[in-house]
């Protein structure tokens, strides 16, 4: 199975979240980030999965990362990936496709971490895709000093989401696809 996993992630949890995912469906799965593949190389793949850090009860915005970009940061601290194309964006730009997909986020516990795969989905049935499974969401810890990319995972939700990419794909065989 031929798929590919795109992503938008500032201090690398949302990336080491996608590469497990990927791990999970199998060896030929392609990860990007937003400013590493076009959203029309979507067409050719079997699955698509997609994948932001919440901000705000949903996807990154261009004030949200003007807010992130005037945090302060300290000693030995890593400074925010704000270089990717913003994951709406992406989205945006997508061809209509009828292809199999599925959504995920990072976000931290509580109200206000939910929102992000929920807009995902959202997006991507508006492009046609065919939307597998509800979106998962990927717990971050809430640490105001990040020392090195993809620390604030929850312990256990690597292992999560390498389960979790490994049942998209038995989703998205022949015939096992939910409406």
């Amino acid at each position: 199975m031929d798929a590919l996993v795109v992503y938008e992630s500032l201090w690398g949890n949302t990336a080491a979240v996608a590469r497990a995912i990927a791990d999970g469906i199998g060896p030929s799965t392609r990860v990007a980030h937003t400013g590493e593949v076009s959203p029309d190389d979507v067409v050719g793949f079997d699955l698509l999965v997609v994948g932001s850090p919440v901000h705000g009860m949903s996807l990154p915005t261009a004030d949200s990362l003007k807010s992130v970009s005037r945090r302060a940061v300290g000693s030995g601290e890593l400074p925010a990936d704000l270089e990717q194309p913003l994951l709406r964006t992406w989205l945006r730009d997508l061809p209509e496709t009828e292809v199999a997909a599925a959504a995920f986020d990072t976000r931290v516990k509580g109200f206000v971490g939910r929102g992000g795969a929920s807009t995902i989905e959202r997006l991507l049935r508006a492009k046609g895709c065919q939307v597998l499974t509800s979106g998962e969401g990927f717990v971050v810890l809430n640490q105001r000093a990040v020392r090195r990319a993809g620390s604030m995972l929850k312990e256990g939700e690597l292992h999560r989401a390498q389960e979790w990419g490994a049942g998209l794909k038995r989703l998205a065989l022949p015939g096992k696809a939910v409406p």
